[in-house]
């Protein structure tokens, strides 16, 4: 069956790639093999079984469907839960419904342009797009906590709406001492652009040292340099020093990594006294002071860290 439609898409549609037609076959097959529950039918988890290719074919060209987006990932941003956590108990306890049926996997994909999802009586929809930026300051942490100051204290005091409030989280995150900007949204896919490792997208840091930075050690961190991560070696993409002052740099990477500026001032026998995140891609901080936020249009977001 899949070698007659791998010839029917070849010849009919001759310009459409050949992996395509065996992806799709492949598609069908796996749709119709038995599998253990959860793993296989209509709603497989992320993963081999999650193979899909939605195409239409129209006029010798392609168009993608809408993509499918796990109920978790959904149920956060309609605002209707504060924590993560409160979400998927809802799933769990069969009190959210796709079309009338109780789901129970919290990731369960689906399309939220095609579906209706309700909790209990209540029609959950995704909340309009917000984006900010934030300066934030030292001593507050990136993740919400009950312990510690976070920055979620401060989207507390955001004058909107609860549920668009809650609704929203930090692109990347900048460790507890660290200050400078940070994208605060609700965007999940502008926050996997930015994020994404092979956007390559650059931010500059404005750091002070404990001693002067040296030529040869300036020149290992520009070239890349080792470090460790999780207790594995991992070599650091090439980076980009300025010197400032005597004990001042402003330094640019393309990459994430968890303390990563400490860990490569350290990696050569220095060490930072006051860290601060100056811009992401050609978006600064623009004057705003620590823990202040401003609200700014997705386009100039797009426009100014260079996405698609």
């Amino acid at each position: 069956m899949c070698r007659g439609r791998l010839a029917w898409y070849s010849g009919d549609l001759s310009k459409i790639n050949r992996k395509i037609a065996i992806g799709y076959c492949l598609q069908q097959w796996l749709t119709k093999i038995h599998c253990p529950q959860g793993l296989g039918g209509s709603n497989p988890p992320r993963g081999v079984f999650n193979f899909r290719l939605s195409i239409f074919f129209h006029k010798g060209s392609l168009i993608k469907m809408s993509k499918k987006i796990p109920l978790k990932q959904f149920l956060m941003r309609t605002g209707r839960f504060e924590k993560l956590y409160d979400a998927i108990c809802a799933v769990r306890s069969q009190k959210i419904t796709i079309n009338g049926k109780a789901i129970e996997n919290p990731n369960y994909f689906f399309n939220p342009g095609r579906s209706s999802v309700k909790f209990g009586d209540e029609m959950l929809m995704q909340v309009k797009k917000l984006y900010f930026i934030l300066n934030k300051p030292a001593g507050y942490i990136c993740q919400k906590s009950i312990k510690e100051k976070s920055i979620y204290d401060l989207i507390k005091g955001l004058n909107i709406e609860d549920k668009l409030r809650v609704s929203l989280f930090a692109v990347g995150r900048l460790d507890k001492e660290t200050e400078g900007l940070l994208i605060i949204t609700n965007d999940g896919k502008l926050a996997s652009s930015i994020t994404k490792p092979d956007n390559k997208i650059e931010k500059e840091y404005y750091a002070v040292l404990s001693e002067a930075i040296k030529h040869e050690g300036a020149e290992k961190i520009k070239g890349g340099i080792e470090i460790i991560i999780s207790g594995i070696k991992y070599k650091t993409r090439p980076a980009k020093i300025r010197i400032i002052g005597e004990k001042e740099i402003a330094i640019s990477v393309s990459e994430g990594k968890k303390r990563q500026i400490r860990k490569m001032l350290e990696a050569i026998g220095n060490s930072v006294v006051y860290l601060r995140r100056e811009s992401i891609g050609n978006l600064n901080l623009g004057g705003i002071k620590p823990g202040e936020f401003k609200e700014i249009s997705k386009e100039e977001i797009y426009k100014k860290i260079n996405i698609s």
